[in-house]
């Protein structure tokens, strides 16, 4: 079973805008690796900088294989240029376009999508994956079982109410141990 892990790439919104604190951040990020290195064969992330990526980059460490990242091959504008000192980190996948194309599909990716943290990037993969859910489905009916679990500690605030109502299997979660237990009870749904 493989995950999608989304969020922010500033650091510092985890102990602005959340509730962990800059000087844990070292073992959230290990924790948290340890703790999907357990659960998932693969975390699927885009090869950029952030919060993400650090978890992703140690649970390779742990697994002994470079985490899974999608990167916009075929864009033009924006490029990626920025990005492409990461690329030995990874086992590249290219989408197949460009950063409009990686933000939309993403989140389609595996059925468990983890977010650590609300950026404007990562509310639009949040917000594709309604399409996914709704539309991707006729193709891949997989698609309607994605799941978002989101850690509490990471945010702010919860989703808007529209969020909530129009895309399925939302959860949040304060602690790992509380998104293992969502885990054991989804796994059916999310094989």
């Amino acid at each position: 079973m493989d995950c999608v892990l989304i969020g922010v790439s500033d650091r510092s919104a985890l102990w602005c805008f959340g509730k962990i604190k800059e000087s844990d951040y070292n073992k959230f990020v290990s924790d948290y690796a340890k703790f999907l290195s357990k659960h998932f064969d693969n975390v699927i992330v885009t090869p950029s900088d952030g919060v993400f990526t650090d978890i992703a980059l140690e649970f390779g460490k742990l697994k002994g294989k470079k985490p899974v990242a999608y990167y916009p091959n075929k864009d033009n504008y924006y490029g990626i240029v920025h990005i492409e000192q990461n690329f030995p980190k990874y086992a590249l996948r290219p989408i197949n376009g460009d950063w409009y194309k990686l933000s939309a599909d993403l989140s389609k990716q595996a059925l468990s999508v983890i977010c650590l943290g609300f950026s404007p990037g990562s509310l639009i993969e949040i917000s594709f994956i309604k399409y996914h859910q709704k539309y991707g489905a006729f193709k891949n009916p997989k698609l309607k079982n994605i799941h978002l679990f989101i850690d509490e500690r990471c945010i702010e605030q919860k989703l808007p109410g529209v969020f909530e109502e129009q895309i399925n299997n939302i959860f949040y979660y304060s602690n790992l141990s509380s998104l293992g237990s969502i885990l054991k009870d989804r796994k059916s749904f999310l094989e």
